[in-house]
């Protein structure tokens, strides 16, 4: 059902083009919101369709590269009056690397997306936003962020990274009425989770495995995630700033 919860708000979502990332560009497009999907693998280009009747605009971003994302803010200013939300998604996982066996190389660009990303995204964000009186900034962490893997070390590290950013920008960000929170999705089935197969594991041997660490023996789906990142998104709950929101079916203990 589409709504106008968001209506009048303007939304910049990272990796919204990903299974997760197309899921919040079109839960906001459904609640009234303008919502521009930013992702490496768009064209620049005017308002793209959605599933929705409202459409999104598409525009490339590198999030690695601090100068696009002026550029890309100087076009929500320009285009749509200014930043309203970030949704900061795009992210990589690179899977099934023994920590001893751990390039540099792709340590580091796991970093640079997932870390230094979320990183340029909350400053460039609270840098527009605070001369607007508020605004909400919702980072994508991981239960990785939180529960140690040793075959995903590079993701856990930039992931755990990522959440102290978000409580760092939440509390730099708070004297201007800006909330900075964070989601831990456990595991969704989407292209990303899907290229953690073993050798000699099919699609749904792998899926029955990842929802036995479940206590509600499902996995989340993106929209589920999307609902999650609504919620902190919403000015409603401009009281929560600082946290992370595990979206797992109960997996991470103590979160």
């Amino acid at each position: 059902m589409q709504t106008d919860r968001f209506s009048g708000l303007n939304v910049v979502v990272t990796g919204g083009r990903g299974g997760i990332g197309a899921a919040i560009v079109a839960a906001f497009a459904q609640e009234g919101a303008a919502v521009v999907s930013a992702d490496l693998s768009c064209e620049n280009g005017d308002a793209q369709g959605a599933a929705s009747s409202r459409p999104v605009i598409e525009r490339r971003l590198d999030v690695t590269d601090e100068t696009a994302w002026t550029d890309l803010l100087d076009f929500v200013d320009a285009k749509l009056g200014g930043l309203d939300i970030l949704i900061n998604n795009a992210g990589i996982y690179v899977p099934n690397i023994a920590f001893e066996d751990m390039p540099l190389d792709t340590w580091r660009r796991h970093f640079a997306i997932n870390s230094d990303g979320t990183f340029l995204g909350c400053k460039h964000a609270i840098l527009r936003m605070k001369g607007r009186g508020g605004g909400a900034i919702v980072n994508m962490g991981s239960g990785m962020s939180i529960t140690a893997n040793p075959a995903g070390a590079a993701y856990s590290a930039s992931k755990a990274a990522a959440l102290m950013t978000t409580r760092t920008a939440a509390r730099a960000a708070g004297r201007y009425g800006i909330t900075v929170n964070a989601v831990l999705p456990g595991a969704v089935p989407t292209t990303m989770l899907m290229g953690n197969l073993q050798d000699g594991e099919d699609d749904g041997d792998f899926l029955r495995r990842m929802e036995s660490f479940s206590p509600l023996g499902r996995l989340a789906s993106p929209q589920d995630i999307a609902r999650a990142v609504l919620f902190l998104s919403d000015p409603a709950n401009r009281a929560i700033s600082g946290v992370h929101l595990p979206v797992d079916g109960g997996n991470i203990p103590g979160a």
